[in-house]
């Protein structure tokens, strides 16, 4: 009984019969009975010559099986391509809800997630941007010298200019969007598109412009968490990159189109370590205009989130500039913004196929206070992770807290009309908007015209184990952007939230694990959430996933890559990052799939292409009719 319990213990769903049926004391017994053949086998095997690489293949051997065993859902084997020929490829998978749902037990939070990358499409790894010089890469010979990537961190000088960089939380802005006839159009104005796909400019071909769908944006970062884990004030100033790049249809980087700008060393000067995480949007800034005319930037910061109009642009290689039939930096922007634009292949910025400049020029707020003063023009909230989007009616709002704050879904409007965004001109997107002082000086933005919803929070369409939340009162957090969806013939707002399993006990592996929910609402006032998913992880890269081989943490072993997490007594397949920073509509399929796209670990990027039935099914659950209480809002 004792040897088949040491079995069961490394089965969660065995694991959870035994808590179900066993009393405590038995229970740790078992436990105990285990502790004791572990010791006695690790003595067998080192009396015996079994190398450490021997135990390193039977873990890994153990590893593959379960992945096997838990993927058993997927129906057609693929054979791994070469990196450079990989494509994203359909498989036959039947949509059914996970057995946990149907059967209204618990669900492990990596049900959810094996349910969702039981996937029509492949998913696809993005690649380090190319404009960054390998100076500031990990290769791949050295994904497994920890005291190598350690210092990395480290290496002098103490700004931070040669440590390694890593690219994650990405998201991606569609260009155009699918109609009804099966094709596609753009929302966007022509003159922003133009500038964006380049058609702006004689250099590029009709055919280079057509690819263009998507404009990805990220962060390059020196703090990462691709193991070895390092305290946040290790090492040398934090250096963070706005990382921007366009992608084909199928989400591959288009060559050339990519750039790493030092937002806080151009906006702000040299040693700032304020902006990391960036959101980029396209929204109306003209009201005799139904277009969508103006960029805009979230970045947030240690201070709060800043936001600002930004224009971004297609170049050309620098190399090409001079046969060029004119300059790109001496043709005009046509945008409402005056400001100087960041060098391409400067110290500001790592290549030189995308041109962008901010609203401000460099040293507005001078040299003292800097986060202070900055943010006083430009800050929008001490909190992050906000979202833009428009109403049934066509109005603009911000999503200031997703659900489950004083039991309520927050939204306020904001303003993004204006003739001319001038350096140094403090705009206000907000109405009434004030400061409200506490804990000292430490002050807190106050929204007067706040929305909120009145009807509550509904019951999660499944069930899981409760978190324990890491911060209670921030327990449901803004992550993704939000798409438009149905439930049963229903407009609907989607997007992901997520929370912070605090791991403060001893039977876990970690210290906090990022969980998520899908969330819908309606589209116009008071805004009011239908319907709320259980908690769930997204998963770790696989091998058939494209781009998987141009990624240096590929080299490691599976046992090391892709180690699970123990929580609450249950071993789940749950990266401890995942953050969820962009879900949008893909671009073609009649617009029937959304791309969710996350950051890994604080290391590495990730986009699983998911039908949107799948998530509608999870919003919905076993239950037809969205929540009863909403009743009176469903007009």
């Amino acid at each position: 009984q004792t040897l088949f319990t040491h079995q069961c213990l490394a089965m969660p769903s065995c694991k959870q019969v035994l808590l179900r049926t066993t009393t405590p004391a038995i229970f740790l017994t078992i436990v105990f009975a285990n502790i004791f053949i572990g010791i006695w086998y690790m003595d067998h095997i080192s009396n015996n010559g079994v190398t450490d690489q021997d135990m390193n293949a039977h873990l890994m051997d153990m590893q593959s099986n379960y992945y096997t065993n838990a993927h058993t859902s997927i129906i057609q084997t693929q054979q791994q391509k070469p990196y450079g020929e990989e494509d994203i490829t359909t498989i036959t998978i039947a949509s059914q809800l996970p057995s946990c749902i149907e059967s209204k037990e618990n669900c492990r939070y990596d049900d959810v997630g094996d349910f969702l990358e039981s996937r029509v499409r492949e998913a696809v790894i993005h690649e380090p941007l190319p404009c960054v010089p390998s100076h500031r890469r990990i290769p791949h010979s050295k994904a497994n010298d920890w005291p190598y990537i350690l210092h990395q961190r480290e290496i002098p000088p103490q700004d931070g200019s040669m440590t390694a960089l890593m690219d994650y939380n990405a998201m991606l802005l569609p260009l155009y969007r699918n109609t009804e006839d099966g094709g596609i159009t753009s929302d966007l104005d022509p003159v922003l598109l133009d500038r964006l796909t380049g058609r702006y400019h004689s250099y590029f071909t009709d055919e280079d412009v057509d690819r263009v769908k998507y404009l990805s944006i990220s962060r390059t970062s020196n703090l990462h968490s691709c193991k070895p884990r390092f305290k946040f004030h290790f090492g040398t100033t934090p250096q963070d990159f706005l990382g921007l790049s366009l992608l084909d249809e199928k989400l591959k980087r288009i060559e050339g189109t990519d750039v790493a700008v030092n937002v806080d060393k151009w906006l702000l000067g040299d040693g700032q370590a304020i902006f990391f995480d960036f959101q980029i949007l396209a929204a109306r800034s003209t009201r005799d205009n139904p277009l969508r005319d103006q960029l805009f930037m979230f970045a947030t910061g240690h201070r709060g989130t800043f936001f600002m109009p930004v224009d971004i642009r297609r170049m050309p290689p620098i190399s090409e500039e001079s046969s060029s039939s004119s300059s790109t930096m001496a043709l005009s922007w046509e945008s409402k913004l005056s400001s100087r634009p960041v060098p391409p292949s400067s110290e500001y910025q790592y290549g030189d196929g995308i041109q962008i400049r901010f609203m401000d020029n460099p040293g507005l707020v001078g040299k003292r206070n800097v986060a202070y003063r900055y943010f006083n023009l430009r800050g929008v909230d001490r909190g992050k992770n906000f979202h833009v989007f428009e109403s049934k009616d066509g109005d603009t709002l911000m999503e200031v807290w997703p659900f489950g704050k004083e039991n309520a879904h927050h939204v306020t409007p904001i303003d993004f009309f204006g003739t001319k965004f001038e350096p140094g001109t403090k705009l206000e997107f907000f109405v009434n908007r004030t400061n409200v002082y506490a804990k000292g000086r430490r002050y807190e933005i106050k929204f007067e015209n706040l929305i909120k919803s009145k009807a509550g929070t509904p019951k999660p369409s499944f069930i899981n184990i409760t978190p324990r939340h890491e911060r209670p009162y921030k327990r449901y957090r803004g992550t993704s952007q939000l798409i438009d969806l149905k439930l049963n013939n229903t407009d609907v707002k989607v997007g992901i939230s997520h929370t912070v399993h605090g791991l403060k006990h001893d039977n876990s592996t970690a210290k906090r694990t990022y969980l998520s929910q899908f969330y819908a609402f309606l589209p116009y006032a008071p805004f009011e959430t239908v319907a709320v998913t259980g908690n769930f992880c997204f998963n770790h890269m696989d091998e058939h996933d494209t781009g998987y081989s141009a990624q240096w943490i590929s080299q490691r072993p599976i046992a090391n890559r892709t180690s699970p997490n123990l929580i609450m007594w249950d071993e789940v397949r749950c990266p401890r990052i995942t953050f969820a920073t962009g879900m949008a509509e893909m671009i073609g399929n009649g617009g029937k799939d959304a791309i969710i796209t996350y950051g890994v670990d604080d290391c590495y990027s990730r986009s699983i292409i998911v039908p949107k039935k799948k998530i509608e099914m999870l919003l919905l659950g076993t239950s037809n009719p969205l929540n009863a209480s909403k009743r009176d809002y469903m007009k």
